[in-house]
């Protein structure tokens, strides 16, 4: 029974998946304290936009990406910081405006030779 304890990657998954539960645990308690609990889905989609924008300008995909995710991050936290748009409002606003822009440029330039939903859903 105690047999996978003998063995060092299995120690330390064990570790490493408690220490991360509980810390997802923390995270999570703040994020849906803060009515934040869409940013991760939120975040995700607005970085489409970004995905876009960097293949327009033609530049690494994942630098445009991680830009842009972190200027839409710092956007919504502005928005809401506010005050008269809550929180979870913010983001739907910041990703759907994001996301749009990423489907209206990407109907725009026929150099893309991808189908739009290997694009979007990998």
């Amino acid at each position: 029974m105690f047999d996978p304890f003998h063995y060092e990657f299995f120690v330390r998954g064990l570790i490493a998946s408690t220490l991360i539960g509980g810390l997802c645990g923390l995270v999570g308690v703040y994020i849906v304290v803060k009515r934040m609990a869409y940013i991760g889905h939120g975040l995700s989609h607005a970085i489409f936009g970004g995905a876009v924008v960097s293949y327009v300008l033609s530049i690494n995909f994942f630098i445009g990406a991680t830009i842009w995710g972190f200027l839409a991050a710092l956007l919504i936290s502005f928005t809401s910081r506010k005050g008269r748009i809550a929180p979870d409002a913010a983001i739907g606003i910041i990703t759907t405006a994001s996301f749009a822009l990423g489907v209206a440029l990407i109907s725009r330039y026929d150099t893309f030779t991808q189908s739009f939903e290997a694009a979007l859903f990998g």
